[in-house]
């Protein structure tokens, strides 16, 4: 896995995980743009639908929470990338944004396929 992905999953071991290039166009994903980052992805949840989650709040924030920990860092989007940061990193990670249907892939090059989750609407505070 990849050292830049502590942002996106503290835990991984519940995250569907799949060997390099399982993904491709034809399973439905498509890389979103900025504005379709911000209208798909900003304010609901990406997670694994039981042990981790992230809220991407429409302020900037980012709240983090796996099993009974909870962490805040930042969100931003730059260049067509969703950039976040957690208390532990220095500088921003940048993620290309796939998508299909509420599914997510978060790829730091558009051939890293490995890390998908979900979508939801945000439950609570």
């Amino acid at each position: 896995m990849h050292q830049t992905l502590r942002v996106a999953v503290i835990v991984t071991a519940s995250t569907t995980f799949l060997p390099p290039g399982a993904l491709h166009a034809e399973d439905g994903f498509k890389m979103l743009d900025g504005k379709e980052v911000r209208a798909r992805v900003v304010g609901k949840e990406i997670t694994d639908a039981s042990h981790w989650s992230m809220y991407l709040r429409p302020d900037g924030a980012l709240i983090g929470t796996e099993s009974s920990t909870r962490w805040t860092g930042t969100w931003k989007i730059e260049k067509n990338k969703l950039c976040m940061s957690s208390p532990n990193s220095r500088t921003p990670d940048c993620y290309d944004v796939w998508m299909s249907g509420e599914r997510i892939s978060l790829r730091l090059k558009s051939a890293d396929d490995s890390f998908v989750a979900v979508i939801e609407r945000h439950k609570g505070n």
